[in-house]
């Protein structure tokens, strides 16, 4: 089977076949990275005993952590990725698909508690971002990313001294290529751990996608980027009007999102992928 969606992760992911069963083995031999996946192997492994309504978690059958290994073991789920099952899917798949979204983060903000989030550590968190960035020397030489830094910089610093949110509950990495599609079942992989607990930013991370195609950057095969596009904005619109009713989504998102996508700039190597961050930061910043 090909992995069409790529990541920066670095792990290896095999399927294995047990017996008439299939599995998923994923795994790291970067002592960096061991902590990491053990963590978001527990985060799944304690979503799967959740029940969600429209939304299946796989099971995670095993772990093994050694000090510079770590690989975990996930039942094989049968399904399409987001760019076959979109191109496939109409209205009424759409807007069931958004349904089982607005559903699922419902349940997150129920299961969540609104608590204060001092601005220092947004601001912490940004420090930490803004070194890492001028680590990479691919980033330090380029003026167009030291201005967006210092931009965002600015931005953080006019948040408010206390940010009220929901903090307690969330996937922590809900894009598309973490949602494996069968029909209008939808299951949730690779859970991860977040600077802030909060289902703030699942609604970040899903509208990376339906709002900037984060995802599509990332997918290496043909598609009808037209239709793809028409799907995503549709969904971004009925996701966005949703999220509006909660006060704390209209008043943070977009420094949240500023974010998130500074965090995967850090990161960036290829000249394609820092052009679209560039872009995508610098419409953030200037969104009114």
């Amino acid at each position: 089977m090909n992995i069409e969606v790529k990541g920066h992760s670095g792990c290896s992911i095999d399927i294995v076949r047990e017996g008439k069963e299939l599995f998923i083995l994923k795994g790291t031999c970067d002592p960096k990275y061991v902590e990491r996946l053990y963590q978001q192997a527990l985060k799944q492994q304690r979503a799967s005993k959740q029940e969600y309504q429209y939304i299946r978690v796989p099971q995670i059958v095993d772990i093994k952590r050694q000090t510079d290994t770590m690989m975990m073991k996930m039942e094989y789920v049968y399904s399409h990725n987001f760019i076959d099952h979109f191109e496939a899917a109409g209205f009424e798949q759409v807007n069931y698909f958004v349904k089982a979204m607005c559903l699922f983060l419902k349940r997150e903000i129920e299961q969540s508690t609104m608590a204060d989030v001092q601005r220092s550590m947004i601001i912490e968190k940004f420090k930490d971002v803004k070194s890492k960035v001028y680590q990479n020397m691919f980033l330090y030489v380029d003026e167009e990313v030291r201005y967006l830094i210092q931009q965002s910089e600015d931005c953080f610093k006019s948040l408010p001294e206390v940010l009220e949110i929901p903090v307690g509950c969330c996937h922590g990495d809900l894009t598309f290529s973490n949602i494996l599609f069968n029909g209008n079942n939808y299951y949730l992989i690779d859970f991860l751990d977040s600077f802030i607990e909060s289902p703030l930013l699942d609604m970040v991370k899903i509208r990376q996608d339906t709002c900037y195609r984060w995802s599509t950057l990332m997918y290496e095969g043909e598609f009808d980027e037209t239709r793809f596009h028409i799907v995503s904005d549709t969904i971004d619109r009925q996701l966005d009007e949703y999220f509006k009713q909660y006060v704390w989504y209209r008043t943070f998102y977009h420094a949240l999102q500023l974010m998130n996508f500074l965090r995967i700039l850090q990161y960036a190597k290829e000249e394609k992928v820092v052009v679209y961050l560039k872009k995508t930061i610098s419409s953030i910043l200037n969104y009114e």
